[in-house]
């Protein structure tokens, strides 16, 4: 079993995050595991530090075997569903765990839930799941928030026009050219118009999707949701190759294709999860009060998805302090935005390098078009805690603004 840390936590949400990101909200993770893998070239010796969300991410960074993985995220319910996952891992077989988390036969979890899982899960995990079971046995995917968000954009698909038949054969093209054609001939003609903008302004449709509303304010305000949405699918759609596009062809149809499918879930990576189980701590709590409880230069790597869209400036300056106070020399931090430019503060720069040509060579091969942009940083050096607190006193970030910006921090729970 792995290790579970539950940490208090100060509830400090609003009435809308209380409804809106409460229980699942993320069904599979949004960020390319191909970018990550290339931003971190994990090694053996390297402990990492990753947001939970639905899973996806820790277990394709397992599949590289690093020392040690702490998976942390505010909302247990993601985390119980890395639990869930952690426990087919260890007790199923691989066909019976593909069958289950690629959505092939989920009912094989009502079989071995009660016998074979439950007793490896922690007390908050089991008690989620003897109660939303039903969810996992009739699809993840069609689940939570995510999947709400994508049974209702199925069928708007189809009234604007877009046949089931012709999404169906765009996923099997095989090149960039036979992409924009099909783009030219079935998507943009129907795809974009009045309706679509009402569907894209529609705040709670976003909101299902995971986007929180300081990460809508934040998208909007600088530059257009629709406009924005429309650029990245375009991009996705003409730019990047849809053959092996597993997230466009969940949220469009639906089902994975084939073995095309996150690489936690491909059976050469099986025995390599198994063996590194033991390597795995889930935290549930705060990012930021968690990472000041580790030993100073011991983390890493830090893949931090989008949870700086919501944070005000000295929340995010706040929270790279601590990331800072965990990691080591030379360690690499990732982060993405949905807005097209999201820089380090000031205060960061100079203990920071930045790697902006490769993360933007990565980025432009991203396959899930939910993020406008994506940073990789290596720590140059490493402060010490009373140099960290200074920095942060003179940027007024100390105090109750400290404490909100840490519990906000971590509470966010991955991408769109």
């Amino acid at each position: 079993m792995p290790v579970v840390v539950d940490l208090p936590m100060t509830e400090s949400r609003g009435l809308l995050e209380r409804l809106v990101f409460h229980g699942i909200v993320f069904n599979m993770s949004w960020e390319d595991p191909e970018m990550d893998r290339q931003a971190f070239n994990l090694t053996p010796a390297d402990t990492v530090v990753s947001i939970s969300s639905a899973g996806c991410n820790p277990l394709n960074f397992l599949c590289q075997s690093p020392r040690k993985l702490i998976c942390i995220d505010g909302n247990a319910a993601q985390n119980a569903i890395l639990e869930l996952k952690l426990a087919a891992i260890r007790a199923l077989d691989h066909a019976a765990f593909f069958d289950i988390f690629a959505a092939r036969r989920p009912a094989v979890i009502t079989r071995v839930y009660r016998g074979r899982l439950r007793p490896q899960l922690s007390p908050r995990a089991r008690e989620f799941w003897d109660e939303n079971l039903w969810m996992a046995a009739r699809g993840l995917y069609n689940f939570g928030r995510m999947g709400l968000f994508c049974r209702i954009l199925r069928p708007f698909l189809a009234l604007l026009g877009l046949q089931k038949q012709h999404l169906e054969a765009f996923f099997e093209l095989r090149t960039l050219a036979e992409q924009a054609v099909w783009y030219r001939q079935y998507a943009a003609p129907k795809l974009w118009g009045p309706w679509s903008r009402r569907f894209v302004m529609f705040r709670p449709l976003l909101y299902l999707c995971g986007v929180h509303p300081e990460q809508y304010r934040l998208v909007n305000g600088r530059h257009d949701m629709y406009e924005y949405v429309k650029e990245r699918i375009e991009y996705a759609l003409t730019r990047v190759p849809i053959y092996d596009n597993y997230f466009l062809s969940q949220a469009v149809t639906g089902r994975f294709r084939g073995n095309r499918v996150p690489p936690y879930l491909l059976a050469e990576n099986f025995d390599t999860l198994r063996r590194n189980l033991d390597r795995v701590t889930i935290v549930n709590g705060w990012l930021g009060p968690y990472l000041d409880t580790l030993p100073p230069a011991s983390v890493n790597k830090f893949n931090l998805l989008d949870i700086f869209d919501w944070m005000t400036p000295a929340m995010f300056e706040a929270t790279l302090q601590s990331v800072l106070r965990a990691a080591a020399p030379g360690a690499t931090l990732i982060y993405r935005s949905g807005s097209y430019a999201l820089d380090p503060p000031a205060s960061i720069l100079p203990h920071v390098e930045r790697h902006d040509e490769l993360a933007r060579k990565l980025f432009a091969t991203d396959r899930s078009t939910t993020y406008g942009s994506f940073y990789i940083l290596t720590v140059r050096s490493h402060p010490d805690a009373r140099q960290a607190a200074a920095g942060l006193v003179a940027h007024g970030a100390l105090g109750a603004e400290v404490v909100a910006a840490r519990e906000v921090g971590a509470w966010a729970s991955g991408g769109c």
